[in-house]
């Protein structure tokens, strides 16, 4: 081997090394930092949320502090309405849970009779597991989802931290070209702004079509659930509204709660069974057809791409880092197409 050849090969060493330590510290800051990076993050996806009616409001020469103004107080209005709903709700969930778990163990009693199997022995079983979990002597269902109730509410208290965000990205938003025109040349720039247009566009259009789908798939499952008469039916439209924006089993996660409250609360496998029937219609007729038809394209990623994206987003941020995943891949396999050196993954990351 010439020592040409081996100082190449040492040079594609070195880089790759460096791509390596790079990539790891990465995620040892995002991972570390997820308090910062999560409410950052989530306002940024806000900001190409509302792009369309701020877009709408500059048409109609608003001017651009009163557009922030209009917008924030919207977001902070439907937040709230948002959060008086679920808080009333859950609160009433939580006071019906052991009269829900008294029940439950009433079915584990019948089911179990004829294994010789006594409900105590499953509650040593459910409790430890629930321990090896949490690392918590759960005692009942109850305090489990009193914690994830207490969880919930502590992200709701970064709302604030959300929309501070937001407010001051959307005041940068006119800004921002020209700074980048400024720092790095007019020649420069230009690649660089067309690809934040491609990421803007993409990243906009998705979010756009599927709050639609979403809000629209919330408001089929609240109104399937109200005619079968199961309760806390907007709890559940508001839980299928959220977790639709989880890639391939968020849609499929929302089903469990009001099948199991049904079944709970009528004791009857023949609703329970037509309950679970009709939304896992409901759910794959929006999921197959209505969506893909709507969203075309969309942001041009491979199935793979999308779970092993919600894995890694899920580690590094739990539920919030499964619902940002798609779209911060997307931004990421549109810059790498701008790049030559990382051309290749872009291409091994999108769809058809």
């Amino acid at each position: 081997m010439t020592k040409e050849k081996i100082r190449v090969q040492d040079e594609n060493i070195f880089k790759i090394t460096i791509w390596l330590v790079f990539l790891i510290l990465m995620v040892i800051i995002l991972k570390n930092l997820a308090f910062l990076f999560i409410p950052f993050s989530i306002s940024l996806l806000l900001c190409y949320a509302l792009g369309i009616p701020i877009d709408k409001l500059r048409r109609l020469g608003v001017p651009n502090s009163l557009r922030i103004i209009i917008v924030a107080l919207s977001v902070i209005t439907f937040v709230y309405l948002i959060g008086r709903l679920l808080s009333s709700n859950i609160l009433e969930f939580n006071a019906q849970l052991p009269v829900l778990e008294e029940k439950f163990w009433g079915y584990v009693k019948l089911l179990l009779s004829r294994f010789e199997i006594t409900p105590d022995q499953v509650r040593e079983s459910y409790t430890g597991f629930i321990s090896s979990l949490e690392g918590t002597d759960f005692k009942s269902a109850g305090s489990f989802v009193k914690r994830l109730g207490g969880s919930f509410f502590s992200f709701l208290g970064d709302t604030i931290w959300v929309i501070l965000f937001m407010i001051f990205m959307l005041a940068e938003q006119d800004e921002f070209p020209k700074r980048i025109v400024r720092a790095f040349g007019e020649n420069s720039s230009a690649s660089i702004i067309k690809t934040l247009n491609r990421i803007n566009r993409a990243v906009q259009d998705y979010l756009g079509l599927k709050t639609m789908i979403s809000f629209g798939t919330g408001v089929l499952v609240t109104l399937t659930l109200s005619l079968f008469s199961v309760p806390f039916a907007i709890l559940w439209g508001v839980l299928a509204f959220l977790l639709n924006f989880i890639p391939n089993i968020g849609s499929m996660i929302s089903i469990i709660p009001p099948v199991l409250i049904t079944l709970f609360q009528f004791g009857s496998i023949s609703k329970t069974l037509g309950v679970f029937a009709v939304l896992i219609a409901l759910q794959t007729v929006v999921g197959n057809f209505v969506e893909p038809k709507m969203m075309g394209k969309g942001l041009n990623l491979s199935p793979l791409t999308v779970l092993l994206s919600l894995l890694f987003w899920g580690w590094m941020w739990g539920i919030p880092g499964m619902l940002l995943s798609v779209p911060i891949t997307a931004a990421i396999k549109i810059a790498f197409e701008q790049i030559e050196a990382t051309r290749p993954f872009a291409m091994m990351m999108a769809g058809k």
